[in-house]
């Protein structure tokens, strides 16, 4: 059977509703990262982690950053070790695309790198996703060339100057109602909130192996569709092996906070 059927977790956390001023994450070990981009009591871009161990109720870090507050030209990625990609993508001093990575190492008080890349200054129509390695995922969701979603990928070992891959997938162009994760394995899951066919939150999952030609899995879920209201995440929450997806409601929510929901992956 199909994944992402069933629910392993619903819960309410010790944050609060939230809006669009944050971004949230699920780090590598299910911890839930929530970063504050603006209207912030330290007037920095702020970063808060609630723990997995304590089902989301206790904090582990709530902390300002180096960077300044932050707006819709930025967008954020959390990497496997914790750091911080802070992807500024247009009025940028190079004229592209850059990159100002916050240490977690420095409690995110330092930058590891800042730097151009080789990508164009980037507007709503492209998502960012980072593979396990730190190679940078840009993913052009429409105006695209081919026209399907693309992927072009800038690669860490050239500081983000160089593309390893630029190609078109296996997707339709793209809008605001799909987002994309990453697995560990590089493929790329394609998640359709609203307007399905099934009338659920839909998983498409693209293989790495094919160049993100063919699909490894289409299913409609458990949870129905949804809006901007929702984020989403990639863990493994019971360890059985299989990614379960992680729903972060941040807003409109029965328990008055930022809440957790995981679809298993089995």
């Amino acid at each position: 059977m199909a994944g992402y059927r069933r629910f392993i977790l619903q819960t309410g956390t010790a944050l609060h509703e939230t809006d669009a001023s944050f971004q949230c994450f699920i780090a590598a070990n299910n911890d839930l990262c929530a970063v504050k981009k603006q209207g912030t009591e330290s007037g920095s871009t702020e970063v808060h982690f609630l723990s997995a161990a304590s089902r989301y109720q206790d904090f582990l870090l709530q902390t300002g950053t180096a960077l300044h507050e932050t707006d819709e030209t930025f967008d954020f990625v959390l990497a496997p070790n914790r750091d911080l990609f802070c992807i500024k993508k247009s009025r940028t001093g190079t004229g592209s695309t850059e990159l100002h990575v916050l240490s977690a190492a420095g409690d995110y008080q330092e930058f590891v790198l800042q730097t151009g890349t080789g990508l164009h200054e980037t507007d709503e129509t492209f998502d960012f996703v980072l593979a396990p390695n730190r190679d940078l995922v840009a993913i052009k969701k429409s105006g695209t060339g081919t026209g399907t979603t693309e992927v072009h990928i800038l690669t860490a070992a050239s500081k983000y100057q160089r593309f390893i891959k630029q190609t078109g997938t296996g997707l339709h162009e793209t809008d605001e109602t799909w987002d994309f994760l990453m697995a560990p394995s590089r493929n790329l899951f394609c998640i359709k909130k609203s307007g399905t066919g099934t009338g659920t939150t839909e998983v498409h999952v693209l293989t790495a192996a094919s160049s993100y030609q063919r699909f490894f899995l289409q299913t409609g879920t458990a949870l129905h569709e949804t809006d901007e209201t929702f984020e989403l995440g990639l863990g493994d929450w019971n360890g059985d092996g299989a990614l379960d997806l992680f729903v972060i409601k941040k807003s409109g929510t029965g328990t008055y906070s930022t809440e957790v929901h995981v679809l298993s992956g089995r």
